[in-house]
Order: C-alpha cells, then sequence, then structure tokens
C-alpha cells in the first residue's frame, strides 16, 4: 500500500506526463502544486481554523501563484523569442 507522500510525489511526477513538451510539463506541476496548497488552505478555513493560525500556508499559496506565473512568464518569454524555423532546411 503506498504511502500518502508516495501517492502524492507519484501525483506530482504525472502532472503534465501528457505533454511532450518540457515547458508544458514545468506548468502543469506548478499548477498541481498551486492546487494542493490551497485545497488545504481552504479546507482549514472550511473547518473553523483561524486564518492567522494558517498564515504560513496562506504565503505558500502566495508562493505558489508568484511561482506559477514566474514559470507562464519565463514559458511566454521564450516561446516568443525563439527563432523562427527554417521549414526544415539546414543549409
Amino acid at each position: 500500500m503506498a504511502t500518502f507522500d508516495q501517492e502524492l510525489t507519484g501525483r506530482y511526477a504525472a502532472a503534465g506526463a501528457d505533454h511532450a513538451d518540457l515547458d508544458a510539463r514545468r506548468i502543469a506541476r506548478a499548477v498541481f502544486v498551486r492546487g494542493t496548497i490551497r485545497t488545504l488552505y481552504n479546507a482549514d478555513k472550511k473547518f473553523g481554523f483561524d486564518p492567522a493560525d494558517s498564515g504560513s500556508l496562506a504565503e505558500l499559496v502566495d508562493a505558489a501563484e508568484e511561482h506559477l506565473e514566474h514559470i507562464a512568464n519565463d514559458v511566454n518569454q521564450r516561446s516568443v523569442m525563439a527563432p523562427p524555423t527554417t521549414g526544415g532546411d539546414t543549409a
């Protein structure tokens, strides 16, 4: 039986596995991390934990948002800066 840690690690590793593009996998993993942290934070709020008590979790949600934005911007800049293809002509 897999532990929760193994299951979570497996889900993280599988995030974006259906995309051949490395950048798409990076974004999918960042979305997975953000979603996981946000789910924990929202569960705390739902069950009445004082948001002040889970301040570090709220900070992690913010950090995950910033990380996702950074990755998305990095991917977007590289795709814009990529040299045009020559249609297969390598001469």
